[in-house]
């Protein structure tokens, strides 16, 4: 046999914490929920049997009603008349508003902040008025703000409001007591609410929200070649925009990118090579390198970890012919004294772009087929064994 419910006081503070939780943000912009007021909550499924077999405990359990203060809650009584007398059963919990369910589960002081912050706001952006923008910040921007924060937040919507394509970099914002810190530490709300103030669609960037210039990407390479140095004025190690790189005026037989800046730096004079570095997962700004897509060969040389073989898929979407190196089994196992532990792996079940030979390997690491989160980072292998590689490979002279 089942037992009846009888609801605790700290059972039905834990159903109306359920409640708000789900739908305060909503309550607070007055956006339609699957709640109306007032709330009403039944605290137990009684019958005479069940309070004389346990007549003590259901004693107990009436006085604690009793003797609880509901504050602006009501707790609704209801008359029985069994045969074995009369009795008073507390029967159902009334929330008549979202101020009594705050102040029910000590949120009221943070439920009028976000109240009065909203209307705030919504009196200098109507666009906001029952905005799920505006839902969405009402804890962690509405309720919980210092008060110095939401002053520089109100004054940066009302300066992007104003000027809403400056073209200006955030460093450059004349916005009083709000720097650059300050707004990239919070660009997720920022973005949010001036998406709203502003429109624009959802996936576009916070810099293109807010009007903002962003800076162009940079990427650094290494010319490794003498011949194709002098091309460039004799420079041998470039850090420029994107844009200015792909302008070289080189034609390199042989591109490679690696995924660490050291390794790159590493490298020596190779014949008609160029040397990308450490872009990691931003291999995509590689596209528009004309030059780098018409070299006879492209090599990819990462990390053996999860993230390097992701990487590597990455890049090879975007430049078929590319090939990997140094990133094998056999390299794998021959330097186990030089693992070290991945933190997070790829969740990512088979990257499309991996040859068989690389998905295998990607896949042993997944599943912890050699040891735990295995990591080899690529400058950890041994050099003389790196070097012997791109001799076989016809990358590097002896």
């Amino acid at each position: 046999m089942s037992e009846p419910k009888r609801l605790s006081i700290a059972q039905i503070q834990a159903l109306v914490r359920k409640k708000w939780d789900a739908h305060h943000p909503n309550w607070l912009v007055g956006a339609a929920t699957d709640a109306s007021w007032p709330l009403a909550f039944r605290l137990h499924d009684l019958t005479e049997k069940d309070v004389f077999r346990s007549l003590a405990v259901t004693r107990e359990w009436v006085q604690s009603w009793r003797a609880w203060n509901p504050g602006t809650c009501t707790v609704e009584w209801t008359g029985r008349r069994w045969s074995s007398g009369d009795q008073e059963l507390p029967d159902r919990l009334v929330v008549p508003s979202a101020e009594a369910a705050a102040e029910l589960l000590g949120q009221r002081a943070a439920w009028e902040r976000a109240k009065s912050r909203y209307a705030h706001l919504c009196a200098a952006f109507p666009q906001l008025a029952g905005s799920r923008a505006a839902a969405r910040q009402c804890d962690g921007v509405l309720a919980d703000y210092p008060d110095a924060d939401f002053d520089r937040l109100s004054r940066l919507l009302n300066w992007f409001a104003e000027y809403p394509q400056s073209g200006l970099y955030l460093r450059q914002l004349p916005v009083p007591d709000v720097d650059t810190k300050w707004v990239e530490r919070r660009k997720g709300a920022v973005g949010d609410l001036a998406r709203q103030i502003l429109g624009g669609p959802e996936d576009a960037s916070f810099h293109a929200v807010c009007g903002l210039c962003i800076e162009p990407s940079r990427m650094r390479v290494r010319v490794l070649c003498p011949q194709l140095r002098a091309l460039v004025g004799g420079l041998c190690d470039i850090e420029s925009p994107t844009a200015q790189i792909a302008a070289l005026p080189i034609r390199p037989q042989t591109c490679l990118v690696v995924e660490n800046q050291n390794t790159g730096i590493a490298l020596p004079d190779m014949p008609g090579a160029v040397v990308f570095m450490r872009l990691g997962l931003a291999v995509d700004q590689l596209e528009p390198i004309a030059w780098l897509r018409d070299a006879d060969r492209q090599v990819y040389w990462g990390d053996l970890d999860t993230h390097g073989f992701a990487a590597l898929a990455r890049a090879r979407r975007r430049f078929p012919r590319m090939v990997s190196a140094l990133m094998d089994e056999v390299t794998l196992l021959a330097h186990e004294s030089m693992w070290v532990r991945e933190d997070k792996p790829s969740k990512v079940e088979s990257p499309d772009g991996l040859t068989p030979e690389e998905l295998a390997v990607y896949a042993g690491l997944r599943t912890n087929r050699w040891g735990e989160q295995v990591r080899l980072e690529q400058e950890r292998i041994s050099w003389p064994a790196v070097l012997q590689t791109l001799r076989s490979v016809g990358l590097l002279k002896d």
